[in-house]
């Protein structure tokens, strides 16, 4: 039997560091492309919250977000339908074949590809980039430029 919350583990792990897939074989990037192109909008939806509530946990930004342990319920249940339902039905042959010909290590970094997927559509909402960029008019760029100044003449 397939430790899936092992998987799951990696995979949490691997948003949470913004993780390339080291060396994913050509099987786990097949599932991974396979469980992007197989998910509705409401399994994208279900994925986004799930990856908010799991960053949420983060001791450095607990305290941003209070999320109540039923809503964390339902949505951990939720992830592992749509979990379930990727590995069993719509990926089940790529995933038979991941598992396979580079085992569990295959698959995590499979649900590494599909996470990431996730995180880029989340980052490419405008009002998300938005966000994000929001940092910027702080910056002073004037000690920025100086900055590269002094490096050009030797300072």
């Amino acid at each position: 039997m397939l430790h899936l919350r092992s998987v799951l583990t990696a995979f949490t792990l691997a948003l949470a560091l913004h993780a390339v897939p080291a060396n994913a074989g050509p099987q786990a990037e097949a599932l991974g492309q396979c469980f992007v192109n197989s998910t509705t909008a409401a399994e994208k939806e279900t994925l986004s919250r799930w990856l908010f509530v799991v960053l949420a946990q983060q001791p450095e930004v607990r305290d941003l977000a209070s999320i109540p342990d039923a809503t964390k319920v339902e949505t951990d249940r939720a992830m592992a339908k749509l979990v379930e339902r990727m590995v069993t039905a719509a990926c089940r042959g790529p995933a038979q074949q991941t598992l396979l010909q580079e085992g569990q290590a295959g698959l995590s970094q499979s649900l590494e590809v599909f996470g990431q997927a996730a995180a880029r559509k989340i980052f490419a909402e405008p009002s998300v980039v938005s966000a994000a960029n929001g940092f910027t008019r702080y910056i002073d760029m004037a000690r920025i430029v100086q900055s590269f100044l002094l490096i050009q003449f030797g300072r």
